[in-house]
């Protein structure tokens, strides 16, 4: 949609299509129905890909400053939440009806329910280069063609990965996509007795990599946040913000874990000292669970115990020294094996998509003139917090107002 509109705003008679029956219906899903169309504090360390440096140049040229004044053109009024940049509505439905009424007014022509099934480099009847498209609404021609199809998340909003297919049948070679910004699985039999419980915890991401007969354990991110504890294993955004190492990883099939900080404010030293003026509180009455209350989630001080090997019912003051050293260390160190992840439908993004290697910094392709790409498509995933709209708005602006100039 915004391609379309750049496109045309420079002057190109634009067609729209879209298999769906609606354009847009991502776009209402985003910043969990708010639409946290950009962030004002982006860097390039915020994208990942085989080649994350190739947005700097794609953000140079339309960043957010860019991008809020066209959406102020179109009507919108928008508010900064912290840094990150959400309608005032708070309804991700107003910005896909303020693009809709633009592409309106623009009277750009929009096709749904319409599959490309082929795109074939050809010579036009004007004499230029151009493309014929295969659809299922017969034949079109264009001198140029943006594939701005999305990737394989969320495919019930129609994100199918098709765009992937038509890129590989132009040439194209395509990383291997998996989910992004998704919750991860993990080994346990504990995770029915935490799941709902929520908590504020540090997450240290594990991947074992092995260079010859060696094998090291190396520290590939780390994030802090809130945590969502599933029957399955853990969610949350600082969960999203490894997930797009952790699944590669166990996509390689490596050995993958999560570190979980419960207490990060509070050395272990601190946290023994807690338990001994606990212990002498509680004296004679007081269990083994009351000793942790106040601490951590009571579900959470059940799977520690349990965790640990103490029973619940037995009296705090009871603990020995080496008990309590083991509790605080799990408190600090509890290792999540990772196992799996959840799959498209549930992933908020994708990585991976035609390689960047493959692409000019105007996005278009090397292998095939008149060919460009946008958005999600291409091998450029951000973090959780507007990152991946903004690369969206920039990558479609740079790819349609390029394509406009002969």
């Amino acid at each position: 949609m915004f391609a379309a509109v750049c496109a045309k705003r420079a002057g190109a008679d634009v067609v729209l299509l879209e298999h769906t029956e609606r354009i847009g219906k991502k776009l209402l899903a985003t910043g969990n129905g708010k639409c946290n169309l950009t962030n004002l504090s982006i860097q390039p360390g915020d994208y990942r890909g085989n080649h994350p440096s190739f947005v700097v140049p794609v953000l140079e040229k339309f960043s957010q400053k860019e991008t809020l004044q066209i959406f102020e053109e179109i009507g919108l009024v928008w508010k900064d939440v912290n840094g990150l940049v959400y309608p005032f509505s708070n309804q991700a439905s107003t910005v896909l009806d303020l693009l809709r009424m633009e592409l309106r007014r623009l009277c750009v022509t929009i096709k749904t329910e319409i599959t490309v099934s082929d795109i074939i480099p050809s010579k036009l009847e004007s004499g230029k280069t151009g493309f014929v498209l295969k659809t299922s609404q017969g034949e079109l021609r264009a001198d140029k063609v943006i594939l701005a199809c999305g990737s394989k998340a969320s495919p019930q909003t129609g994100s199918d990965g098709s765009g992937y297919k038509l890129a590989k049948k132009l040439g194209h070679s395509v990383i291997e996509p998996l989910p992004a910004l998704v919750q991860l699985k993990a080994e346990g039999n504990y995770w029915k007795m935490i799941a709902g419980v929520r908590s504020d915890c540090n997450l240290r991401l594990y991947i074992e990599e092995r260079t010859g007969n060696k094998t090291a354990k190396v520290k590939v991110a780390e994030e802090y946040g809130e945590v969502q504890f599933t029957d399955y294993g853990i969610s949350g955004i600082p969960v999203f913000q490894l997930s797009r190492f952790a699944v590669r990883a166990l996509w390689e099939k490596k050995k993958t874990y999560v570190v979980c900080d419960f207490l990060p404010n509070l050395q272990i030293d601190e946290i023994l000292d807690y338990f001994h003026r606990k212990q002498k509180n509680l004296k004679d009455f007081g269990n083994c669970e009351e000793l942790l209350l106040g601490l951590i989630n009571k579900k959470l001080c059940q799977m520690v115990l349990k965790e640990c090997g103490i029973s619940l019912n037995e009296k705090a003051t009871d603990l020995a020294e080496k008990q309590l050293k083991k509790i605080a260390s799990l408190l600090k160190n509890w290792q999540i094996v990772l196992n799996g992840y959840n799959s498209f439908d549930k992933g908020q993004i994708c990585q991976g998509g035609v390689d960047t290697e493959e692409l000019h910094e105007n996005l278009e392709s090397i292998i095939q003139k008149g060919l460009y790409f946008a958005g999600e498509i291409i091998d450029i995933d951000g973090k959780c917090g507007g990152y991946n709209l903004q690369w969206a708005w920039s990558s479609a602006y740079v790819a349609a107002t390029d394509a406009v100039k002969e």
